[in-house]
C-alpha cells in the first residue's frame, strides 16, 4: 500500500511517500505492542538539481500527532540520510529541518526542510521518503562555479541562468589555438548571485557535424556557499539533431513534431515544392522544464507571416531556434516584429538566413529581444525592416534587456521613420535599453537610417561592446554611427566606425550625450579620410561629446593621440593636437577647460580617434 503527499518547489515536482511494507516479521526485529516502525529516508532534489551539497548538515525530525506526545529525533548527514523510529499507531506529521554550521551552542543556518504525513499502523513496518525543499535567505548572495567539458569541435557554447540576465559565451575567452580548444573545458564563476533557485541552460552547437546538445537543470544558491556545476558532454549527447517531421506536409506540423521530440535537439527540413510558405504566427515553447534546440534547414525557401499584430515566431523559455538558409518575411503594417525572443529563448541566425520586409508602428522592426532572451548572429542578415511609429525605435533589432551576440552576418538597410526625438527614439539598426547588451566581434551594422537619432546603434540604457566588425554607412540627423545616451555604455577595443553621417547635428561616427565611452583600440575615422571611410557631421565628424564620460584607455607604454579639431571653434580658439603619454584621464567639461587653458569652447568636436 502506498500513500503520497505532493509538493511543488523551485519549479520541480516533489513527493513524499509512505510505503506500508508488511508486519513485524518483515521488519526483521520485534515491534513493541501498539507500536509501528517507520524507516525515514531524506531525499535530495532530483538528479538535475545542483546544490552546494548536504555534507555536514544537522537534521532535526519532529513527529506530532493529535493526542500523542511529540517525538524528536536528529541525525547528521555525514552518518547517512535515514533512520528508523518506533511510533504509536496514528497519523503523524513529520517536519524535517536541516542546518549548516551546527554546534553545541548554535543550531546553525536553516538550509533545507521537508514535511510529510506519516500513517503508522500497530505491528506494521513502513518506509517514508521526505523530499527536502531549499530555504533561501533574502538579501544575501552566493556563488555558482561551473566546469563544462565538451568536444574540441564545438564552436558555440552558452550557459544561461534564467531570470538573471547571465548568458555566458563559454568560448569567448578561449584563445584560438590547438592547445586551448583541444581541452574543450569552460570553467568560471558567477559571483554575488542572490540566494535562490535558478534554472540553468547549457546550449552547445558543433558546426562541423551540424549537431546540437542542450542540458537544463536547477542550481540552488545559498549565502556564503559555492554551488558547483560539473557537466561533461560526449558524442552520445551530440547524437542528434535527428530529422523529424518527415511525414508532416506543413511547417506547423513539422514544428509540432520537433517540440515533442524528447532528445533536446532536432532538425526539420523544408523540402516541399512551394518556395513561399504562408504561415500563421506561432509561439514556440516547452512546458516540462527542459530545453530544446530546433534547426530549420530552409533550402532557400521563404516563410511569410499571414496575420498582423503578432510576431511570426515568439520564442519562449527553453527554446532555441536555429535558422539556416531560410527567409522569414514580415509584411507592411504588421505592427509587430518578425521574431520576439522572450526570457530563456534563443534565436540563432546562421549563413543563408534572413529576416526582412517587415514594418511596425512599435519598437523592433525585425527582432525584439526581451530580458533574458538572446539573439545570436554568426551569419545571415536582418534587413529592410522599418519602425514607423512616432517614437518607435530599433528598425532592425530592439534589445529590451536581452542580449545580442554578433560574430558575423549583417544588420542592414533598416530604418526608423519617427521624429519624436528627446533622446529615446531612433536606432535604425539596433536600439539597446533596459540594461540590454550588444557584443560585437564581427559582422556589420551598415546602411541603416533614422529620421532622428542614431542610424546605426543607439545605446539608451545598456552596453555595446565592440571588439571587431564594422558600424558603417549609417545615417541620422544626430549620431550617424553610434549614440551613447543616458545610461548607455560603449566600449571599443577593436573594429571600425566609418562612413557614417549625421545630417544636421553632432557626431558622424559617435555622439556621447549622457553615456560613457571607453576606447582601447579600433578606429573611428574623421572627415579628412577618403570617401567610404570618413564619417561626416556639421560638428564632430568622427566623435562629439556633449555630456557624459569618456575613458580612453590607460596605456602605460603607448602614446595615444586624439586629434581634436573643433569644426567651429570659438573666437581665439585654435585647432590643436595633443599626444597623451601614459593614457588619458576621465574628461569632464571642467577638465577640458583646464586643458584648453581656460578657453570655453564647445565640449567636443573630435575629428579622429585612432589608437594604434
Amino acid at each position: 500500500m502506498l500513500a503520497c503527499v505532493a509538493a511543488f518547489a523551485g519549479g520541480i515536482f516533489l513527493a513524499a511517500c509512505t510505503e506500508l511494507t508488511g508486519s513485524e516479521e518483515d521488519a526483521g526485529e520485534t515491534i513493541a505492542q501498539g507500536m509501528g516502525q517507520v524507516h525515514i529516508r531524506l531525499n535530495q532534489l532530483n538528479a538535475r538539481t545542483v546544490l552546494p551539497g548536504l555534507e555536514g548538515i544537522y537534521f532535526t525530525l519532529e513527529f506530532t500527532a493529535s493526542g500523542k506526545t511529540s517525538e524528536n529525533k536528529s541525525l547528521y548527514s555525514d552518518s547517512g540520510l535515514s533512520l528508523t523510529v518506533a511510533l504509536e499507531s496514528a497519523i503523524w506529521t513529520l517536519v524535517v529541518k536541516g542546518y549548516k554550521g551546527h554546534t553545541d551552542d548554535d543550531i546553525g543556518r536553516l538550509m533545507v526542510q521537508g514535511t510529510s504525513s506519516v500513517p503508522v499502523t500497530a505491528g506494521m513496518f513502513s518506509n517514508v521518503a521526505v523530499a527536502l525543499v531549499p530555504v533561501f535567505d533574502s538579501g544575501v548572495t552566493g556563488t555558482l562555479s561551473y566546469s563544462i567539458k565538451f568536444s574540441e569541435t564545438v564552436r558555440q557554447a552558452f550557459l544561461s541562468l534564467q531570470g538573471t540576465g547571465h548568458k555566458i559565451d563559454m568560448l569567448e575567452s578561449t584563445e584560438e589555438t590547438e592547445e586551448t580548444t583541444a581541452k574543450g573545458i569552460a570553467e568560471g564563476t558567477i559571483e554575488e548571485l542572490p540566494a535562490g533557485a535558478y534554472q540553468v541552460f547549457i546550449d552547445l552547437y558543433d558546426h562541423t557535424t551540424n549537431q546540437a546538445a542542450v542540458w537544463t537543470g536547477m542550481v540552488h544558491i545559498y549565502d556564503d556557499s559555492i554551488t558547483e556545476l560539473d557537466q561533461t558532454f560526449t558524442a552520445v549527447n551530440f547524437a542528434g539533431p535527428q530529422v523529424v517531421g518527415k511525414d508532416e506536409a506543413t511547417l506547423a506540423g513539422k514544428l509540432a513534431a520537433a517540440i515533442e521530440f524528447p532528445r533536446g535537439a532536432c532538425t526539420i527540413v523544408l523540402d516541399g515544392a512551394e518556395e513561399l510558405i504562408a504561415f500563421a504566427p506561432q509561439t514556440l515553447s516547452v512546458t516540462d522544464g527542459t530545453a530544446i534546440a530546433i534547426i530549420i534547414e530552409g533550402n532557400g525557401k521563404t516563410v511569410q507571416v499571414t496575420e498582423t499584430g503578432t510576431p511570426l515566431f515568439t520564442l519562449d523559455t527553453g527554446l532555441t531556434l536555429i535558422l539556416q538558409d531560410i527567409t522569414l518575411q514580415g509584411k507592411s503594417g504588421n505592427n509587430a516584429p518578425v521574431v520576439q525572443v522572450k526570457d530563456g529563448g534563443t534565436l540563432d541566425l546562421q549563413d543563408g538566413s534572413s529576416l526582412t520586409g517587415n514594418s511596425s508602428s512599435s519598437n523592433g522592426g525585425g527582432v525584439v529581444v526581451e530580458s533574458g532572451g538572446t539573439l545570436s548572429m554568426s551569419g545571415g542578415e536582418i534587413s529592410g525592416n522599418t519602425v514607423s511609429g512616432t517614437s518607435g525605435s530599433g528598425g532592425g533589432v530592439y534589445i529590451n534587456g536581452g542580449t545580442l551576440s554578433m560574430s558575423g552576418g549583417a544588420i542592414s538597410g533598416n530604418k526608423t521613420s519617427g521624429s519624436n526625438g528627446g533622446g529615446q527614439q531612433g536606432g535604425g539598426g539596433v536600439f539597446i535599453t533596459n540594461g540590454g547588451t550588444f557584443t560585437m566581434t564581427g559582422g556589420a551594422v551598415s546602411g541603416n537610417s533614422s529620421n532622428y537619432d542614431s542610424g546605426g546603434v543607439f545605446i539608451f540604457n545598456g552596453t555595446f561592446e565592440m571588439s571587431g566588425g564594422a558600424v558603417s554607412g549609417n545615417t541620422a540627423r544626430y549620431a550617424g554611427g553610434v549614440y551613447a545616451s543616458s545610461s548607455g555604455t560603449f566600449t571599443m577595443s577593436d573594429g571600425v566606425v566609418s562612413g557614417n553621417s549625421a545630417s544636421i547635428g553632432y557626431g558622424g561616427g559617435l555622439y556621447v550625450n549622457g553615456g560613457t565611452f571607453t576606447m582601447t583600440g579600433g578606429v573611428i575615422y574623421g572627415s579628412e579620410e577618403e570617401a567610404g571611410k570618413k564619417n561626416t557631421a556639421p560638428s564632430g565628424a568622427a566623435f562629439y561629446r556633449k555630456n557624459g564620460t569618456i575613458k580612453p584607455a590607460s596605456l602605460s607604454t603607448t602614446n595615444t593621440t586624439i586629434d581634436m579639431r573643433p569644426v567651429n571653434p570659438y573666437p581665439g580658439q585654435a585647432r590643436f593636437k595633443r599626444s597623451f603619454r601614459g593614457g588619458l584621464p576621465e574628461w569632464s567639461p571642467r577638465a577640458w577647460e583646464i586643458e584648453r587653458e581656460g578657453e570655453k569652447g564647445p565640449f567636443g568636436a573630435i575629428e579622429e580617434a585612432i589608437i594604434p
